[in-house]
């Protein structure tokens, strides 16, 4: 909450609580050095350096009023809650400030002449009030400024005097006062004030000081004082400073009053204190007293002397240190004058003298100011404090702490030993900043130097203070008495920190606890309640205070309430109101109102009347009345109109309140306007009353104005505390009326019209009607609805009084004739109505034709014509008509030629209609007839008609339509004309169907088949005709049918078809000629087709008609079996079509191989090996295209592979096309690595990573797939090659070249071997029952069964397709000699196979190992391998080792897969290609790296406390608890292969083994004791915690040992001063491997044992006085963090009760967490009950292994009285 200061117009004070007593005493002496007794009085200073610690401490500010030292009393001296709580408003109301009055004046011009003799009166006010303020600011300095000087002239004769102590034990001031003498007692005088002089009149004039005695030679000054001592500048000769002299009759200036009060004797620390004029005086003249004291001497003498003073010069002529030279002859900086500068900071606040140096620092702060902004409280905040020496020399520096405990400062960093800082360095000094509260804090630090005056460092801590938009003054505007008024206003927090803010009435501030004031939710103090009480705001939120007030008096109220927030910060806030009754007046009534007559009835408790005038029944006559509400609310009302109250009362009688009774108004004649509503706040509220009578009499009533919720009195409340809410009547208005008749007449009496008038139009007549009446009449005339319509317009109305309205007669003829009556108007509220008279005559309608004849023109026989004719009606009434008549008429069979639609109807006045003339004709004839057209009550005329009626005629220019060149099946078009013969158009239509004999073998169809001609018009049309047969076509006819014509138009065909013909061609093969003899044609897809890689030819299906034909094309034996896979590609297809989301291109190429997958696998599902699909495989063939056909060959097993296509189109003969292809590769690959299509043969790399030397075997299993449809067999062997032949591809081709391998073998390159490896005679193996089963029979699976199978049904699916021609005899006799190439029986047996290969290795079976060697790989389905590597033993030269091998699998088929006759023939064992593993392993030694925390050679080390053994808060919690201290140890495993280890050490030691993270088989169980392996990934790393238990059983056995450490205790003390030691603790962390190899990590632990000590051994209390009690003071230091310590005192029995000591025990704890000694006073006393001498030993134990200390104490008592007077400590 920032509150702004208060102005120099606006003293209203801030009522903050009163200081503590920490507060009032922060601007005291610092206290005395931890080397000096607290208990002593100081001596006086023999420096002056020491002289400056003695004066106040200085300010950042350079006002004098600042130096004014804090007042002695406890309590604050703010007296503005004194005068706040006295004067109340008048003292703490706002008033009008500078800005508001400068506001005024500049918008004074041009208002008012009363403003601006306002502001003018203001500005002369403000003008005395400023020049007030001025004078007292002038007086305020000026006791301020005298106050200082008397200070410091009383401290320097205190200093001087060296008496002091005898007057301050006494509580006497030691010297005297000289404030009489700083003040002025006439400016005091002048302004009403009380000075010295008034009540000390007989203090006389300061004497002049005597003459200085001459000094003896023992106490002058030396040499060596004057250089360390003495600051004043001297020359080279170091000349003696002379001592300044007052001169005679001088008066002693203002800056030097000391010299008013001291004595006459001065020393050296006088002259740096005085002023400027009386320094720059003292070295320019001599005192004549000096002067007068020169002994003259003689020419021997002086030449003796100048001898001896030459000797001494040379003696002591050397270059002096420049550290006792003054700060301005050896600074770093360039002194500035003190204009220019100013005074420098913390120098001139503390001395109004200057010297020669005063403007050259010595030391220079960073910062100047330290401020602390962001804190809370109970956190504790730190910065630096940088000093720098701005010398040429080394200087000392001293610091002292500040005064108040919320700051603090660390032990100095100097930049050297010693204390020194040199010249340009800095020494840092840490300032902590500890808050209790979230307040404003200032304190200083203070900085000694050799310079004249300290420095000071001002300490700041300012928070940013929250804001709140709270007004000081809450109005809560006007309330009824009794009633509760509620009142939210919105407090926004719009500062840069958070607060807590409470709310409580100003009378309970200030409070000690805020817990005991805030009890509820809202702070009361009525009549007003705020809340809520306690609130939190963070910057920028806000919330809602209610105010609540509740009157109980009609007057106004203002309470003070205190808002107070947790930054000390307190606003004070004026909560006011004003409580109000009801208070209402009749204003006015408006109209004329006659006051009651004499004898006339009124009503009993009515106070206002008034009364209306005559009025007609039902007439309206209305009062304004306008009642005022005198009060600041609002004011709900209702009205009620009541019966009044008649009595007869006698002259002088008072009416009886008990027989006023209340009943309300039945006949509803008076009302009032609004009758609901609420009063405006000091508003006049205007009321409309009515009259409204009924009936023809007089009517009286009373309108009673009720006010709603009135609540009542408190001492009318009920008892429940609840005040009572009732409708009040607060004002009663009686109302008197009377009627009487209506008085009307109309102009003219009667209406009379000459002529006649139209039937059925309406004719107006003017008429008017008088109101003669008092008030306005509502009239209602009468309609007469007849033959004939009378009406008046407006039929009814209002009429004002003497107003005429002007009526309009309406009359309407209903049939032709004359009209004589009377027609009616009635008079709302008269009986009788008024009549008019009425004459008047009426006529009929005239209608006439547009056009007097009709001529049709030429029309088509049984076509329809129709005409339109306008009828026209002439007259303003409505005419009925009819149309007809003349000509033939027409009977039931055959309707008449000539129709009128419509043929009668209504025309209405003035309006045209049309008809119209229907002509159809009969017959080929002129036509011609009369119509009449008759009008009912009017003449008739006649319209004529004629027309001519003819039929159409069309032929064809050419009869026949001959097609020479046409195919068989195939549409072929031509062109026809058809031309009309007559005048009239002609619609034509061809029929679909033809006709002749050879019309079924024929199609025709004609564009456009059909349409209108024009009248002699010609029209093409296109016939396509189609025939299927191959013979002449003629006699096929087709019938056009023309509307009109009896015979239809009859077209002739005539044509010839063609066949269709086919050939066949390869591209870069001539194709086959179209008579059918073929050349050879062959698609060889070469020799080096990959396996499952899809090879394409094309080939060309020519058709050479324009016949469209159906073709197929297939292979014979490998076919393709597609229709299982087509479909489910449809589906996925449609699937992949129809998501919902669009694929990423990714996925999509994912989804199209898997795909192409499943369709390739299904391809080849017949399980052949291969399979060759066209594509198209069918389809039309269209005329003369030449259809491409890409034949793609398929395949999932080697082999050379030889077929047929089969192609056939439409009805011609199947033709056989020879296919073959030879495919390389493997059809195997690893589940590791997965299909390699670019590689078959090449399996993948096992790396079986690093392992340790002489480790257990490493198994890798592989996984080995056969997508084939056969079973493989694999042969293994493993070689070790080197790094040379470990890839292929990168080995030199020169070396290759030069090393082969031969292999010879014998019969099968790799017989058949059973389980054990062991060769099978014949490839069989005997069974126990005598049956013989081959290894393919016993390793056969389900698949390869299926692939038997299929083989057996080959035959079958040749003949299928095998057509009875030459070719298939062709094909056949080709098969059989291929199946006598390959038939097994015909193949010889080899005996011997030689086989030359490149070089691959060394065969061995050590290191790598496969298991088994020979596996045989089921078809559609997989097997598994075991590759094994054995670890090497290394020798201990040989750190690492690399093993390089080569798996090699060569496979082999079943004979029945090897070769099928006539159609694959597939090699095997080593004439084909081998797969491929390559094998790799790294063999390494076992070794962890160690990481730590801080680097001790490799191990860990414990920094313990022994203090951290006592645990708790305050003493009575104090125990003695173990603990341990633990530190983390990073394990890392920098191999390539896993280590497995136990980790250990011994007592007091530990190692808390972790939980292992690894999910291998070998470490997924976890430890769970101690000395359990751990398994370790490679390059993982492992956190260790190894900890050290520290106790007090550890602590007393280590202290009984001091021998050097042995194995079995590794103990060893080291004591670092006389208090404190520490010991050491040695052990191993051993980490032992699997391999039972070793490593040791060295631990150490330093154990601290802090120590105690006493400032004194002994305490002798002296000769004190019986029965009075004196007091010393002993410290107790501790060396450590925290110590535990008790006392015990041990005296004799008569001896017990004189001494004592407090506190008896405690926890000494360090000052700060960087500091290692703490402080704790003891306080001794001494009570002597009687004469004698007294003896006692105190004994301080400590908690831990601490010894004990003694403290002897003596005293003695006495009956002196001198003894008794002087009472204090000791």
């Amino acid at each position: 909450m920032d509150l702004p200061p208060p102005s120099s117009e606006q003293d209203t004070p801030m009522d903050l609580p009163p200081p503590s007593s920490e507060q009032d005493t922060s601007m005291d002496l610092p206290p005395p050095s931890s080397e000096q007794d607290t208990s002593m009085d100081l001596p006086p200073p023999s420096t002056e350096q020491d002289t400056s610690m003695d004066l106040p401490p200085p300010s950042t500010e350079q006002d004098a009023s600042m130096d004014l030292p804090p007042p002695s009393s406890e309590q604050a001296q703010d007296v503005s809650h004194v005068l706040a709580s006295i004067f109340k408003d008048a003292y703490t109301k706002e008033v009008i400030g500078k800005d508001t009055v400068s506001n005024l004046s500049k918008t004074k011009r041009g208002i008012s002449d009363y403003h601006e003799e306002y502001v003018e009166e203001l500005e002369q006010i403000h003008r005395e009030y400023g020049q007030r303020m001025e004078q007292n600011d002038m007086l305020e300095r000026h006791l301020l400024q005298a106050r200082v000087r008397a200070s410091e002239t009383q401290d320097k004769a205190r200093l001087l005097g060296g008496e002091g102590g005898l007057y301050d034990g006494l509580g006497l001031p030691s010297v005297r006062s000289t404030l009489v003498w700083c003040v002025d007692n006439h400016l005091l005088k002048a302004n009403h004030l009380i000075g010295p002089q008034d009540y000390h009149p007989r203090q006389g004039q300061p004497s002049r000081a005597p003459e200085v005695k001459p000094c003896l030679d023992y106490a002058k000054p030396t040499f060596s004082h004057s250089m360390h001592v003495c600051r004043e500048p001297k020359e080279e000769g170091h000349a003696a400073l002379s001592r300044p002299r007052p001169q005679p009759g001088s008066v002693p200036q203002e800056g030097s009053e000391r010299s008013r009060t001291l004595e006459s004797s001065l020393d050296l620390v006088d002259l740096k204190r005085k002023s400027n004029s009386v320094q720059s005086s003292r070295g320019s003249e001599q005192s004549p007293s000096e002067a007068k004291r020169v002994i003259p001497l003689s020419g021997r003498n002086l030449a003796e002397d100048l001898d001896v003073l030459r000797k001494l010069k040379e003696r002591q002529n050397f270059l002096r240190n420049p550290r006792f030279l003054p700060p301005h002859m050896n600074s770093l900086v360039r002194p500035r004058s003190r204009a220019e500068t100013g005074p420098l900071q913390g120098d001139s606040t503390l001395s109004p003298l200057s010297t020669t140096d005063e403007s050259v620092p010595v030391f220079q702060a960073y910062p100047r100011v330290v401020l602390f902004t962001e804190y809370t409280v109970g956190q504790v905040y730190e910065t630096s404090v940088e000093l720098k020496n701005l010398t040429a020399s080394c200087r000392h520096v001293r610091v002292l702490p500040p005064t108040t405990s919320y700051f603090s400062i660390g032990l100095g960093r100097f930049p050297g030993e010693g204390g020194m800082v040199a010249p340009g360095m800095s020494c840092k000094y840490m300032v902590r900043f500890a808050p209790d509260s979230l307040g404003d804090y200032e304190d200083c630090l203070v900085v000694e130097t050799q310079a004249p005056y300290p420095m000071v460092v001002p300490l700041v801590a300012r928070r940013p203070p929250p804001i709140l938009t709270l007004p000081r003054v809450l109005d809560c505007g006007y309330s009824l008495v009794g009633a509760l008024k509620f009142v939210e206003y919105l407090c926004c927090n719009e500062g840069l920190s958070a607060g807590t803010f409470c709310v409580i009435p100003r009378s309970q501030w200030p409070a000690s606890n805020l817990r005991s004031v805030v009890m509820t939710s809202f702070a009361e103090e009525p009549p007003f309640a705020v809340g809520p009480s306690l609130f939190q705001l963070q910057p920028g939120q806000a919330t809602v205070l209610e105010v609540v007030f509740f009157p109980t008096a009609a007057e106004s109220y203002s309470q003070d309430f205190t808002v107070v927030c947790d930054n000390c910060q307190v606003k004070d806030i004026t909560v006011q109101g004003e409580g109000q009754t009801i208070a209402l007046e009749l204003i006015s009534v408006s109209g004329e109102n006659t006051l009651p007559v004499v004898g006339e009835e009124r009503d009993l408790s009515a106070e206002h009347f008034v009364r209306f005038p005559s009025c007609h029944p039902q007439c309206v006559e209305r009062r304004a009345v306008v009642i005022r509400n005198n009060t600041n609310l609002d004011l709900p009302f209702f009205w009620q109109i009541m019966r009044p109250n008649l009595q007869w009362l006698l002259p002088g009688e008072e009416a009886n309140p008990d027989r006023i009774l209340f009943h309300p108004a039945t006949d509803h004649v008076f009302n009032v306007s609004p009758l609901i509503g609420c009063l405006a706040p000091r508003q006049d509220q205007e009321f409309e009353f009515t009259y409204l009578p009924k009936e023809l009499k007089d009517h009286h009533s009373v309108c009673q104005l009720v006010v709603r919720d009135v609540p009542q009195c408190p001492n009318e409340s009920s008892d429940n505390g609840a005040p009572k809410i009732s409708d009040v009547i607060v004002m009663e208005i009686e109302v008197k009326g009377s009627t009487e008749p209506y008085q009307l007449r109309l102009e003219p009496c009667a209406i009379v019209h000459p002529g006649e008038l139209f039937m059925g139009t309406p004719t107006r007549m003017g008429l008017k009607m008088w109101n003669h009446s008092k008030s306005s009449v509502l009239f209602h005339w009468k309609r007469m609805d007849d033959s004939h319509t009378l009406e008046v317009e407006p039929c009814w109305g209002e009429l004002e009084v003497e107003l005429c309205v002007e009526l309009d007669l309406v009359v309407t003829g209903g049939r032709p004739g004359r009209l004589v009556t009377s027609l009616l108007c009635h008079i709302e509220h008269q009986q009788q109505p008024l009549r008019l008279p009425i004459e008047v005559c009426f006529k009929g309608p005239s209608v006439t034709l547009s056009e007097p004849s009709l001529d049709l023109g030429l029309l088509r026989l049984g076509e329809e014509s129709r005409t339109t004719v306008l009828l026209n009606n002439t007259s303003p009434l409505e005419a009925f008509w009819s149309l007809g008549g003349g000509g033939p008429g027409g009977t039931e069979d055959q309707p008449p030629q000539l129709v009128v639609e419509p043929c009668r109807g209504l025309l209405a006045p003035q309006v045209s209609c049309s008809v119209e003339v229907v002509f159809r004709g009969r017959a080929c004839r002129h036509f011609e007839a009369l119509l009449e057209l008759s009008v009912e009550q009017g003449s008739g005329c006649y319209l004529s008609v004629q027309a001519d009626v003819q039929t159409p005629q069309v032929c064809l220019v050419s009869p026949e339509l001959v097609y020479s060149e046409i195919y068989m099946g195939v549409p072929a078009r031509g062109v026809v004309v058809l031309f009309n013969q007559t005048l009239l158009p002609a619609h034509f239509t061809w029929m679909s169907q033809l006709q002749g004999k050879q019309a079924a073998l024929c199609t025709a169809s004609f564009q456009p088949p059909s349409g209108t001609l024009a009248p002699h018009a010609t029209l093409e049309v296109t016939a396509e005709f189609t025939t299927h047969t191959e013979s002449e076509v003629r006699g096929v006819t087709a019938l056009c049918r023309v509307q009109g014509m009896d015979l239809p138009v009859v077209l002739g065909f005539i044509s010839k078809a063609k066949p269709l013909s086919v050939s066949y061609s390869v591209p870069g093969q001539s194709s086959s000629s179209p008579d059918g003899h073929a050349s050879p044609l062959l698609l060889d897809f070469g020799d080096d087709v990959v396996l499952r890689r899809e090879v394409t030819l094309q080939m060309a299906i020519t058709n050479h008609s324009a016949i469209a034909a159906p073709f197929k094309v297939e292979a014979r034996y490998f076919k393709a079996h597609a229709p299982a896979s087509s479909g489910s590609n449809s589906q996925s297809q449609k699937g992949f079509k129809y998501r919902k989301k669009p694929l990423h291109s990714v996925q999509a190429r994912k989804l199209e191989l898997k795909a192409h997958e499943d369709l390739t696998e299904d391809l080849l599902s017949g399980g052949r090996g291969a399979a060759f699909l066209a594509r198209p495989g069918s389809g039309t063939l269209a005329a003369f295209e030449t259809r491409l056909v890409d034949v793609t060959a398929y395949s999932d097993a080697w082999g050379h592979y030889r077929d047929h296509l089969v192609c056939t189109v439409g009805g011609l003969r199947p033709r056989l096309i020879p296919v073959q292809m030879r495919v390389s590769g493997c059809p195997l690959y690893f589940q590791m690595s997965g299909p390699r299509p670019e590689d078959q043969h090449q399996g993948p790399t096992l790396q079986f990573g690093t392992h340790l030397s002489g480790g257990d075997t490493v198994s890798r299993c592989l996984r080995i797939i056969n997508p084939s449809p056969y079973d493989v067999r694999l042969d293994w062997e493993t070689y070790n090659v080197d790094a040379h032949n470990l890839d292929p591809h990168n080995v030199d081709p020169q070396r290759e070249r030069k090393l082969l391998d031969m292999v010879v073998a014998y019969g099968d390159s790799f017989p058949l071997k059973d389980a054990d490896g062991n060769q099978l005679v014949g490839g069989a193996l005997a069974l126990p029952n005598n049956n013989v089963q081959s290894l393919w029979q016993r390793e056969r699976t389900p698949s390869s069964e299926r692939t038997s199978s299929s083989l057996q049904s080959e035959p079958d699916v040749v003949d299928d397709h095998s057509p009875t021609t030459e070719e298939a005899v062709v094909g056949e006799e080709e098969e059989e000699e291929e199946e006598g190439a390959c038939s097994p029986q015909r193949q010889k047996r080899k005996l011997f196979s030689v086989y030359i290969r490149p070089h691959k290795g060394i065969l061995s079976d050590y290191p790598y190992c496969i298991t088994p060697q020979q596996v045989v790989v089921p078809a559609k389905g997989s097997a598994t391998v075991h590759v094994a590597f054995t670890p090497l033993s290394l020798s201990w030269d040989l750190g690492q080792a690399t093993c390089r091998g080569l798996a090699l699998g060569f496979m082999s088929l079943e004979p029945r897969a090897a070769c099928v006759p006539g159609k694959v023939q597939r090699a095997q064992g080593l004439d084909l290609e081998p797969v491929r593993v390559d094998l790799q392993a790294v063999v390494r030694a076992a070794l962890l790296s160690v990481e730590t925390d801080a680097d001790h050679h490799g191990g860990l080390q414990f920094d313990v406390s022994a203090d951290d053994l006592l645990q708790g808060e305050s003493e009575s919690q104090m125990c003695v608890r173990d603990f341990e201290v633990g530190q983390m140890l990073v394990l890392r495993n920098p191999l390539e292969t896993p280590l497995s280890f136990r980790l250990g050490t011994q007592p007091p030691f530990s190692v808390l083994h972790p939980q292992p993270r690894a999910r291998t088989s070998s470490s997924s169980n976890p430890p769970t004791s101690d000395g359990s392996p751990l398994l370790l990934q490679p390059q993982q790393n492992l956190k260790v915690k190894v900890s050290f238990h520290c106790s007090l059983a550890l602590l007393e056995q280590s202290h009984l040992k001091e021998a050097p450490p042995t194995p079995v205790s590794p103990v060893s003390p080291i004591r670092r001063d006389s208090e404190k030691r520490t010991l050491i603790f040695r052990q191993k962390l051993l980490i032992q491997y699997s391999n039972n190899s070793l490593q040791v990590v060295p631990l150490c632990a330093r154990l601290a044992v802090s120590g105690l000590r006493l400032s004194r051994d002994s305490v002798d209390f002296g000769m004190c006085y019986v029965g009075r009690t004196r007091l010393a003071h002993v410290s107790l230091l501790s060396h450590g963090t925290c110590t535990y310590w008790r006392t015990t005192l041990e005296s004799s029995e008569a001896d017990s009760h004189a001494f004592s000591v407090t506190p008896e025990s405690g926890v000494l704890r360090g000052p700060d967490p960087a500091l290692t000694r703490g402080q704790q006073h003891l306080e001794v006393c001494f009570t002597a009950s009687e004469a004698r001498e007294f003896r006692a030993t105190l004994t301080i134990h400590g908690a831990l292994i601490q010894p004990s200390l003694k403290l002897r104490l003596w005293g003695r008592g006495g009956y002196d009285e001198a003894l008794g007077s002087s009472l204090g400590s000791y």
